[in-house]
């Protein structure tokens, strides 16, 4: 039997990292832009302070590349993000795709974890099922959204070795405020939800779960996001600090 090792804090740390780097969206002005969903157009940047326990831990680039048609007829947004350190360092670059369906936003659910976390799982066979992350245009205080999930079952050449769980979970519309940030001050709708990461590895189970809050403009999607641990402990957060379209 093949041995898998990594450290579990670790790993918990990466894949809160990447979920909270996924949970941001632009929110769609209506229906029917659903060619330019998001309020984005090609070239538009938006840039995030990502925080560690309260502390600033670098910024979240972003860049829009591209936006067609699919062959489903989902207008899909191509994406560049660079994760930057506090000494403006490139960490890591990637790109990622979000869809927009009639006066939602869907992101893929792969993004709930990002390759630095699936590096433990380095040469194994991962098989992925996911429920996307949906963002609805028309949402109201007191509305229950969607649940998220990716369920990821990770095999080697003889036997499977673990089965990893991640979902956005009891999605909720709290309440509605005013948040200010560096970008501005914004009209957002407060979600809340848990964040539960599930981990099946040679038979032992070990689960980490976060309550997260959000803080989502309909003009300007996900301007500030807080993770905190069951214990009221600060984890990972980020907010918006800039936003401009170069044509």
């Amino acid at each position: 039997m093949e041995t898998l090792v990594f450290t579990m804090e670790n790993f918990f740390e990466k894949c809160i990292a990447a979920s909270c780097l996924f949970f941001w969206s632009l929110a769609p002005a209506s229906a029917q832009e659903c060619n330019h969903p998001l309020g984005l157009i090609k070239n538009t940047e938006f840039v995030y302070q990502v925080t560690e326990k309260g502390k600033k831990d670098g910024t979240l680039n972003n860049k829009v590349m591209q936006q067609a048609l699919n062959a489903e007829g989902a207008f899909v947004t191509t994406i560049k993000r660079t994760r930057v350190t506090e000494k403006k360092r490139p960490q890591s670059a990637e790109e990622f795709r979000m869809r927009c369906v009639g006066d939602t936003v869907y992101l893929d659910a792969l993004l709930l974890i990002q390759e630095q976390a699936l590096r433990a799982f380095d040469g194994k066979n991962l098989e992925f099922v996911s429920v996307d992350v949906a963002y609805p245009h028309h949402m109201q205080v007191g509305h229950a959204l969607p649940d998220a999930r990716l369920e990821v079952k990770v095999n080697s050449q003889s036997a499977s070795i673990s089965n990893l769980h991640m979902a956005a979970v009891n999605r909720k519309v709290e309440d509605r405020q005013t948040v200010t940030t560096p970008a501005g001050t914004f009209d957002c709708f407060k979600v809340t939800y848990q964040y539960v990461v599930r981990l099946d590895a040679l038979g032992i189970d070990t689960e980490n779960i976060f309550n997260v809050e959000e803080y989502y403009s309909t003009e300007h999607g996900i301007i500030k996001v807080q993770f905190t641990t069951l214990k009221g402990k600060k984890s990972k957060g980020m907010e918006l600090l800039s936003k401009k379209s170069r044509i």
